[in-house]
């Protein structure tokens, strides 16, 4: 069975057909048309694998059924002489790029900067916004305004329509081939891969910025874009005998013209700076522009839609909390939203460690006294020492003037603190994961608020986590944390995002249906010092940079 994208691309040849038989079209306009019926539902169809779990890609690939209009729209843009009429239509498509772009920054938001191929077809569906732009100042005739001609203007539109979307998203794919290649030989070679797509997302503007200054600055630009550009096309030549004919055909011919194509590009360049002309603006438009559009972009992208090399991860898709706070959440919130389940009646953050039982944790590792303080919590009492790293100490004040408000994550200033705390039972379905409960820690000595921290689990394919949900105004953070064994009897929780990205750990923050990774990582140390007393230790940062550290005196009340 045919992808969407496949028959909406058959469709958009067929107009472009229609189109070139009833109007005059330039080569130009004829590469703007093929990358807005054909390029873009081929490329969208493959960045959308997962549209029943992931919000961001459900809008993508609502936005990619609904091409053809707006494709119409620019198609009648770059018909129309510059002008009031064309820029209403190109208008339109440019919107319809702001939406491509919107998906691919949500996508963005949600999972991170890793991986390394997500991201980089993340950064080309942002670039098609730009290309939009550019050719809405071409129709619109805004170009009379820059000190640009219009024809570098036209050519600045089909760059950003191809080398600065296309290249980012095949370049992705092949990423994602990789990483999957790599996973069953149990290899991560990251960093060469990770210095090509840093290649291609900034070679675009490398150009661009090469357009606007001249010589020499454009022949240095240029030159480093076709070094890194002819590293992909070396890798795709020597990696194409792995793949059955036709796949491997189109990776070698979409190689061959890439590299003959931006051979051009050096020479024209290379012309400028000696002032001669090897190649005027019209051939450069014939070779170099026509060939990667209708010879290296269609195959490479045919050919990694055959390949259809999977996502590494489905990321956000676990369960998220759906209880909402609309002002101060407090120690009272849980009963003031009625959140609260009254039949059941909780001992702890966890009702059994079989929830947390997976392939790669086994809780009859960690020592008795830990597995007692998660099955039975209100049986402890807890002290802390707060202490907020150099540094972040003057900013510590800024973030409790806010947390005061909220009445949530209100840590006090480094220092020792009392801390109680209740557990509650919370109702599933209001909340929509499994077995909730909540655990109010507070101030004991001034009743403040510190912590409302809804906990639950969940599971997918072979890990298990603690998925831990704090209400905001508004919104919900989320701890999602993995469990593991620190081989001394302890328990490690840490939401720090394994080597191969392949997992669901992190911090996230939802507002509406979209939610988002934050840059912050945290991970909690509990052992056994002896029985009835434990230790904990609860380090957070922002990146790599630590801000704050909490220890914890657990002790077992008689």
């Amino acid at each position: 069975m045919k992808r969407p994208g496949f028959l909406i691309a058959v469709a958009g040849v067929i107009l472009i057909i229609l189109w070139k038989v009833i109007f005059y079209i330039s080569a130009i306009d004829l590469a703007l048309g093929f990358a807005f019926f054909v390029l873009v539902p081929l490329l969208l169809d493959e960045v959308v694998q997962q549209a029943d779990k992931n919000r961001a890609e459900r809008w993508l690939k609502n936005v990619m059924q609904s091409s053809l209009p707006f494709a119409g729209a620019g198609a009648i843009a770059v018909t129309l002489p510059s002008g009031g009429d064309a820029g209403w239509w190109a208008a339109i498509w440019f919107f319809y790029t702001l939406l491509i772009a919107f998906g691919g920054l949500m996508r963005l938001l949600a999972r991170g900067f890793r991986p390394i191929e997500e991201a980089i077809i993340d950064i080309g569906l942002i670039y098609i916004a730009v290309g939009g732009m550019w050719l809405l100042i071409s129709s619109a005739g805004w170009a009379r305004y820059l000190p640009y001609s219009e024809s570098i203007i036209q050519l600045t539109a089909i760059h950003f329509h191809y080398a600065a979307f296309v290249l980012p998203l095949v370049t992705g794919f092949f990423g994602r081939y990789r990483a999957e290649e790599n996973r069953i030989r149990k290899r991560y070679f990251l960093r060469p891969y990770a210095v090509l797509a840093l290649g291609v997302a900034v070679g675009p503007f490398l150009v661009a910025l090469g357009l606007d200054q001249g010589p020499p600055v454009e022949t240095y630009s240029v030159t480093l874009y076709v070094i890194v550009l002819a590293w992909l096309c070396i890798w795709w030549f020597w990696m194409s005998v792995d793949f059955k004919a036709w796949i491997s055909t189109a990776l070698q011919l979409s190689s061959i013209i890439l590299l003959g194509t931006m051979g051009l590009s050096f020479l024209y360049s290379l012309g400028l700076l000696y002032e001669t002309e090897w190649l005027n603006i019209g051939e450069m438009v014939r070779y170099h522009g026509l060939f990667n559009a209708f010879g290296f972009s269609i195959l490479a992208v045919l050919a990694w839609r055959g390949v259809h090399a999977p996502v590494r991860h489905s990321y956000t898709a676990f369960p998220i909390s759906q209880l909402r706070a609309r002002g101060y959440v407090g120690n009272d919130v849980v009963s003031r939203k009625e959140w609260i389940s009254r039949h059941e009646y909780v001992t702890g953050l966890i009702p059994d460690w079989r929830t947390l039982t997976s392939n790669h944790f086994n809780p009859e590792r960690v020592e008795a006294g830990v597995r007692d303080f998660y099955l039975h919590t209100n049986s402890y009492n807890m002290e802390a020492r707060v202490a907020w790293h150099k540094g972040f100490r003057w900013v510590s004040r800024l973030i409790r003037h806010v947390t005061n408000r909220f009445g949530q994550v209100n840590i006090p200033a480094s220092g020792d603190i009392q801390m109680e705390g209740d557990l509650v039972s919370i109702s599933d379905h209001k909340d929509g994961r499994k077995q909730v409960r909540a655990w109010i820690r507070k101030d004991s000595q001034t009743n403040a608020p510190i912590f409302t921290a809804l906990y639950s689990y969940h599971k997918k394919h072979e890990d298990a986590y603690m998925n831990i949900a704090l209400p905001f105004p508004r919104g919900m953070m989320t701890g999602v944390l993995k469990p593991v064994e620190d081989g001394k009897g302890g328990l490690l929780l840490t939401s720090h995002l394994r080597k191969d990205a392949r997992g669901d750990e992190g911090i996230y923050f939802t507002l509406g249906d979209w939610t988002m990774r934050m840059p912050l990582r945290e991970w909690f140390h509990v052992v056994e010092e002896k029985e009835g007393k434990l230790r904990a230790e609860h380090h957070l940062s922002l990146g790599r940079i630590p801000f704050l550290s909490i220890y914890y005196t657990i002790k077992k009340m008689k």
